[in-house]
């Protein structure tokens, strides 16, 4: 039984992914513990003895306590290091103010799997690997009923450009579920950059529904909405973690068309894509029109989701290939 230490860390995605793969490889038979980064102490991995550190990102190089860090890299002939790239490895939202981690992370004996295939050459000894979803969280309720959904933050001109045209094409059949803050500034940009009338603005602005704490709240909107737009924020070929979740819900997903879609899932038969804004908005009114339509989708999309795309199957690919070098 192989020991895994998974290291949490200071990012609500990375923790979310995490935890995915705590219950994958737990399903696979592994002896999994856990800990956030900023808690984690030596102690903890001399008692525990793992054969595999399981990190997000640059994982325990953001940490402050340096004595860790050093144990961590002094001797990792004990243990291999692991880590899944959800982000580009370059980006801000993966080195946060610390570009030079990079090459930092280049010189370390690590294993890493990359959610974006175009990023796989950046890093050595580096594999592609999809995002995954833990679909059994996701589970689908009735209540109220949307029209078209975007979860995420309306920041970015591209995701605002999509935005706005939504709003002039479909005006309050727009929901946005995001934070208060992300909201409000995306008000300001959209005002700024003269994306939208003052009549349009004051419609945008009711588009606001709250942010989405849990799973389940996640999945009762997505579940519920005619249309669910996706506008991929980061990633050259790769798919968001939205794609996974929104199918997890048995929600209807219109997603912008990346190579990797059409590689995992079968368009217009699982989820559906769109090219352009042109495109975005014909689909969105055509699958308005005929929400039937959407929920057969939805529902073929999930039965996907459930075959091929859960942590257990993901954390085997990994185990898979460690067994090939340990």
């Amino acid at each position: 039984m192989k020991k895994v230490l998974i290291t949490l860390p200071n990012s609500i995605a990375g923790t979310l992914i995490l935890n995915g793969y705590k219950q994958g490889f737990k399903s696979n038979g592994c002896f999994v513990f856990s800990k956030d980064l900023r808690e984690l102490e030596i102690d903890d991995i001399k008692r525990f003895k793992p054969d595999i550190i399981f990190g997000y990102d640059y994982g325990f190089l953001f940490g402050d306590n340096k004595n860790l860090t050093d144990y961590i890299l002094s001797d990792n002939s004990r243990y291999k290091l692991v880590h899944y790239f959800a982000d580009e490895p370059k980006g801000k939202y993966a080195v946060v103010n610390k570009p030079y981690l990079y090459e930092e992370f280049k010189k370390i004996n690590a294993i890493s799997y990359m959610w974006d295939r175009d990023f796989v050459s950046d890093l050595q000894n580096c594999r592609y690997l999809p995002l995954a979803v833990n679909y059994k969280a996701y589970r689908p309720q009735e209540g109220k009923i949307y029209d078209i959904s975007f979860a995420g933050r309306p920041l970015t001109e591209r995701r605002q450009t999509l935005l706005a045209a939504l709003v002039k094409k479909f005006g309050k059949k727009l929901n946005i579920f995001c934070y208060e803050k992300h909201f409000l500034q995306s008000l300001d940009d959209m005002k700024d950059k003269q994306f939208l009338t003052d009549r349009e603005l004051d419609i945008y602005k009711s588009a606001y529904r709250g942010f989405l704490k849990t799973e389940q709240e996640i999945a009762r909107v997505y579940f519920n909405s005619k249309v669910n737009i996706n506008i991929t924020l980061q990633g050259k070929s790769g798919m968001n973690y939205r794609v996974f979740e929104v199918l997890a819900s048995q929600g209807f997903l219109l997603t912008d068309d990346m190579e990797d879609i059409s590689r995992n899932f079968d368009v217009s038969k699982e989820l559906e894509v769109y090219k352009n804004t042109d495109d975005l908005l014909d689909k969105t009114e055509f699958y308005l029109k005929h929400p039937d339509i959407g929920q057969k989708i939805a529902l073929l999309g999930y039965a996907n989701i459930v075959k091929k795309h859960s942590y257990t199957a993901r954390a085997r690919s990994i185990l898979e290939d460690l067994k090939k070098i340990m």
